[in-house]
C-alpha cells in the first residue's frame, strides 16, 4: 500500500507530463458540462460522461456491486459531506469552492464506497478529499484510492491519512478539519479504466466529500502569489495570505525573509501562512510544496512600515465616560531578545514575575510594554514578591480594530475568556509572597487597546460579588527609561494604550514636514525639554540638532 505521491522514477514521470494536456479539464462539481448550477442533494451519476469520460456510482466496498447514486453537497445546511468549521464548511483559500460530491445519506458511520469509471483509460488523474481529520480520542479518518484496470484489478493505491498539527476549527475533530487533501496517480501508458475511493479510518461519522476532480490529466504546476500589507507601523502584527493556484492540495509552506542582503532565509518554524511580527526594510517570500512534489516560489514583498514613536498613555476622566487625558504620547516598552512573553521569565515552580524590571512595588498593578521578535507584548504584574496580602484582581482588556492573544497567564488555575479575540477577560489569584500577572498581545497600530478592573466573572464561587480587586493599593504604569505614571486603581476606569506612528521629525504632528516642524523643534530644544532628544542620549546637544536635521531631510 503506497503512501506516496509518486510511483515511478523521474524519468518516467517526464514523459507522461510531456504527453498530457498543459491545462487539465477539472470538474469541480459548481456546474454541469452545460454551465448550469449544481443543486444540492441534486444526485449525480452519467452527467459528465460525455464531456469528460466519466461516471459516478456508490458501489459496495467489497465486491463492488452498486448501491446507489452520490449526489452534490453545498456549503452550509444541509449537512452532508462534513462537519468542519461549520456545516459542509472548507477553510478559505483552497480553490475548492462550494461544491463537492459526496454519497447518499447523511453524515454517518458508514460512508458510501465511490466508483469512478472511465469510458476511456487515463495515464494520469488526481482530486482532493475534504475533511480527513483526526479525532481527539485518537481514531482518524483515512481514505484508500485504488486505480483498477479493465478487469477491475488493482494496479495502484493511493492512501489519504489524517495528518497531525493543529486542530484548525478547533471543534475537537482535529487536525485535517476543513482541509483540502489531494491524491494523484501518474503513468507511462493509458491503463486506468477506474478509480475506488474507499473508507479505511477508525473515526465513526463522517462523510464524503470529493472534488476538484481532473479525470485525465494532472492539474497545472502549483503557483502562488502574494500581497504586502499596506499602512503599518513598526513590529505591527501582520500577516501575508498567499493566493495558491493549481497544484494537488494539501500544501506545505515554508515563509523566507530578506534583511537587505539579497539572500532570502528560511524563518524558524514559519510553516504557515502568518507571520508575526516586523523590521524595517524586510522582504518576505513564501516557498510553497504540493502533495505530489512541485515547488513554487512566491513574488516578494517588501515591508517597510512607518517609525513607532512610543505609545500613547492615556486614562479614563471617569469610569466610562469616554473621554480620556494624555499622560504621554511616548511611552517606551522595554525590549527582549524573544517572543515578548517570555521576558515575564515564568516557571512552574516559582510563579512569579522574573523578568530584570521593572522593580515591583507591595501591593501594586504594575502596567507596562516588553517589545519581543514576536512584536510588543502587554504587561500586566500584581504585587511583589515579598510577605504580601495576597489578592485578585478581574479585568478586561479590549483591542480596538484586530484581535490579540493571552500570551502568557501566570498561575494555572486563574481563568481567562477570549483569547484570541477583539476582547479578553482575565481573573487572578495570588498569595503570600508570590506575584501573579498576564502578558497580552502582540499590539497593533489598527486601533488602541483599553484595560480596566471590573466584575467580569462576578456570579462564580471563587470570585462572587464584590470587591472587582483586593490586595492592591496602587496602579502604574512603567516606561523603559525608568519614567513612573501613576493610573487611577478603579473599578470600570479605562487606561488607553495606542501605537504613535508616523515621522520622527513631524515635531507638531500636523502629518507634513514643513518649517512648522523646524521652529517646533527649536522651541522644545531650547526648552531643554527630552522630547528634542533625537538621539536618545538624555542629552540636548548638537548630536540632537544633527540626528533632527537627517530626520527631516529623510522624509516621510
Amino acid at each position: 500500500m503506497r503512501t506516496t505521491p509518486l510511483r515511478f522514477a523521474a524519468t518516467t514521470l517526464a514523459v507522461c507530463l510531456a504527453t498530457s494536456p498543459s491545462h487539465a479539464q477539472t470538474i469541480d462539481f459548481e456546474t454541469l458540462p452545460d454551465g448550469t448550477p449544481t443543486a444540492d442533494t441534486e444526485f449525480i451519476s452519467d452527467q459528465y460522461l460525455a464531456a469528460y469520460g466519466v461516471r459516478f456510482d456508490l458501489v459496495d466496498p467489497v465486491t463492488l456491486a452498486p448501491t446507489g447514486t452520490p449526489r452534490i453537497a453545498k456549503v452550509g445546511s444541509p449537512q452532508t459531506a462534513f462537519e468542519g468549521c461549520g456545516a459542509d464548511t472548507p477553510l478559505a483559500n483552497q480553490g475548492v469552492g462550494d461544491s463537492f460530491l459526496t454519497d447518499n445519506t447523511s453524515i454517518n458511520s458508514f460512508a458510501g464506497t465511490l466508483l469512478v469509471s472511465y469510458a476511456s483509460p487515463v495515464a494520469a488523474t488526481s482530486a482532493v478529499i475534504l475533511d480527513v481529520d483526526r479525532r481527539s480520542g485518537g481514531s482518524f479518518e483515512e481514505w484508500t484510492i485504488e486505480a483498477l484496470d479493465a478487469s477491475m484489478n488493482v494496479i495502484d493505491t493511493f492512501v489519504l491519512t489524517a495528518p497531525t498539527g493543529t486542530d484548525v476549527c478547533s471543534t475537537g475533530h482535529g487536525p485535517g478539519d476543513a482541509t483540502a487533501a489531494g491524491f494523484a496517480f501518474i503513468h507511462p501508458t493509458p491503463d486506468i479504466h477506474f478509480l475506488v475511493l474507499r473508507y479505511t479510518g477508525t473515526a465513526t461519522s463522517i462523510g464524503l466529500a470529493f472534488d476538484n476532480f481532473s479525470p485525465s490529466a494532472l492539474p497545472d504546476p502549483v503557483s502562488v502569489t502574494i500581497n504586502a500589507p499596506a499602512d503599518l507601523c513598526e513590529f505591527d502584527p501582520f500577516s501575508i495570505t498567499p493566493q495558491v493556484s493549481d497544484g494537488v492540495p494539501p500544501f506545505q509552506y515554508q515563509w523566507q525573509s530578506d534583511f537587505g542582503t539579497g539572500t532570502f532565509s528560511d524563518l524558524a518554524g514559519a510553516t504557515s501562512e502568518t507571520l508575526s511580527a516586523i523590521a524595517a526594510d524586510v522582504s518576505y517570500r513564501v516557498v510553497v510544496t504540493d502533495n505530489i512534489g512541485d515547488v513554487a516560489i512566491s513574488n516578494d514583498v517588501s515591508i517597510d512600515p512607518a517609525t513607532l514613536l512610543g505609545y500613547r498613555l492615556e486614562i479614563e476622566d471617569a469610569p466610562t465616560s469616554g473621554t480620556f487625558t494624555e499622560l504621554t504620547d511616548a511611552l517606551q516598552p522595554y525590549l527582549h531578545n524573544g517572543p515578548a512573553e517570555d521576558y515575564y521569565a515564568y516557571n512552574g515552580s516559582d510563579q512569579d514575575f522574573l523578568g530584570p524590571a521593572p522593580a515591583l512595588t507591595l501591593d501594586r498593578a504594575h502596567l507596562f510594554l516588553v517589545r519581543g521578535t514576536n512584536g510588543t507584548g502587554l504587561f500586566m504584574v500584581f504585587d511583589a514578591i515579598t510577605p504580601n496580602a495576597g489578592g485578585r484582581s478581574e479585568m478586561t482588556a479590549d483591542f480596538i480594530g484586530y484581535t490579540a492573544q493571552l500570551l502568557l497567564q501566570d498561575d494555572p488555575g486563574d481563568s481567562d475568556n477570549g483569547s484570541g479575540t477583539s476582547q479578553i477577560n482575565i481573573r487572578n489569584t495570588w498569595t503570600s509572597p508570590n506575584t501573579d500577572g498576564f502578558v497580552l498581545g502582540p499590539l497593533s497600530s489598527a486601533g488602541p487597546a483599553d484595560l480596566a478592573f471590573n466584575d467580569t466573572f462576578s456570579g462564580s464561587p471563587t470570585f462572587s460579588g464584590s470587591p472587582t480587586f483586593s490586595g492592591l493599593t496602587t496602579f502604574a504604569a512603567y516606561d523603559a527609561s525608568a519614567t513612573t505614571h501613576p493610573l487611577p486603581l478603579a473599578e470600570n476606569q479605562r487606561v488607553r494604550l495606542t501605537p504613535n506612528c508616523g515621522c520622527p521629525a513631524d515635531v507638531n504632528s500636523d502629518g507634513v514636514l514643513d518649517n512648522g516642524d523646524i521652529g517646533a523643534f527649536v522651541a522644545l530644544f531650547l526648552a531643554g525639554d527630552l522630547a528634542a532628544d533625537f538621539n536618545s542620549d538624555g542629552i540636548l546637544d548638537n548630536g540632537d540638532i544633527g540626528a533632527f536635521v537627517q530626520a527631516f531631510l529623510a522624509g516621510c
